[in-house]
């Protein structure tokens, strides 16, 4: 009994083990998808000012 218990605990931490490491892998990936979006969104806010700007002379 004690060895299918020490058995199942190993596969658990073993499978939390590969889920962490997927885990960082995934909060990476969304930290480049991040990256690459926000410049972008930061050039719509400067056409936006430089629009305003045209707009009121």
């Amino acid at each position: 009994m004690e060895n299918k218990e020490g058995s199942e605990k190993e596969q658990l931490l073993d499978q939390i083990k590969k889920l962490t490491l997927e885990n960082e892998r995934l909060k990476q990936e969304i930290a480049k998808l991040r990256g690459v979006k926000r410049p972008s969104s930061g050039s719509m806010d400067s056409m936006s000012t430089k629009l305003k700007e045209a707009l009121r002379e």
